[in-house]
């Protein structure tokens, strides 16, 4: 009985340990067999993928420009040429070749999802890089015809594209439309800074001070609104008045410059007081 007992016992663990080699060996054979049910586009691109994580960039390139030419048609083939185009972009910093895979990506692949962030980048490197603000308001143009993205971004760059060209009256009505159209919008205090500072190039006192006062009022906690008030005193100094721009600036608590500050508050101080002694 106690013979029977025991090689019942032994034949149990044969069979469990039999079981346990069998899972080991199916779970390391289980990466061959996914490996081998991955079509050639996809394995191309898990390839480019884990020699890009490595740092073979070169490598990885040849895996990615491989996929695309040999297969044009694969579900990877316009990733590949956003990831070609950011190696060029972030790498080789050849942002020439860098554009032209983000232009082909959109050229090829028009309804990609992958065309919004290949023309961000390409918007990014005509304006940032080549500084060639024209064609940027032109790029940042079609990013707005996407209708998807991120709208008020883009019409804060054309607006700055603008400027930047000197061009301050549009620069201005693309301010005001991101305003009007994304009041929500984290760079609406900004908007409206650079709105004031616009006007005031356009002799329009006036108008700026309206829309500094505009940002103190709706954006008290905004680092923006420190600036507008300091150049809301700065206006008030041009026009001689001299207690009420001292008042505001004597307000201003938490300035990032505060030596430049106190030397604003004691020149007009001295003003006030040579005037005083004048009289």
């Amino acid at each position: 009985m106690k013979q029977e007992i025991k090689t019942k016992k032994t034949s149990r663990n044969r069979w469990f340990f039999y079981l346990l080699a069998v899972l080991v060996l199916a779970a390391s054979l289980f990466p061959v067999y996914r490996k081998q049910q991955l079509t050639a586009s996809q394995q191309l691109f898990s390839k480019g993928i884990e020699l890009e994580s490595q740092g073979k960039l070169a490598a990885a390139e040849e895996s990615y420009t491989e996929l695309y030419h040999r297969y044009p048609q694969a579900e990877e083939a316009a990733e590949v040429l956003l990831r070609i185009g950011k190696l060029w972009q972030y790498d080789h910093q050849d942002v020439q070749v860098a554009l032209l895979n983000y232009l082909k990506l959109e050229h090829d692949y028009p309804e990609s999802p992958f065309v919004l962030p290949a023309r961000e980048e390409a918007a990014q490197i005509v304006k940032q890089t080549l500084r060639d603000y024209t064609r940027a308001i032109e790029f940042y143009q079609r990013l707005l015809d996407l209708n998807t993205g991120t709208p008020d971004q883009y019409y804060y760059e054309i607006a700055d594209c603008y400027f930047r060209l000197k061009n301050y009256p549009q620069a201005r009505i693309e301010l005001e439309t991101l305003l009007e159209n994304y009041p929500q919008s984290p760079l609406a205090p900004d908007a409206l800074y650079r709105k004031g500072g616009i006007f005031l190039l356009e002799g329009r006192e006036e108008d700026a001070r309206q829309s500094w006062q505009r940002l103190i009022d709706k954006y008290p906690e905004n680092k923006y609104r420190l600036l507008a008030e300091f150049d809301l005193a700065k206006l008030l100094e041009e026009e001689e008045h001299l207690q009420e721009a001292l008042q505001r600036y004597r307000n201003l608590k938490g300035h990032s410059q505060p030596a430049l500050l106190q030397e604003k508050i004691e020149h007009l101080e001295r003003r006030i007081a040579d005037k005083k002694e004048a009289i």
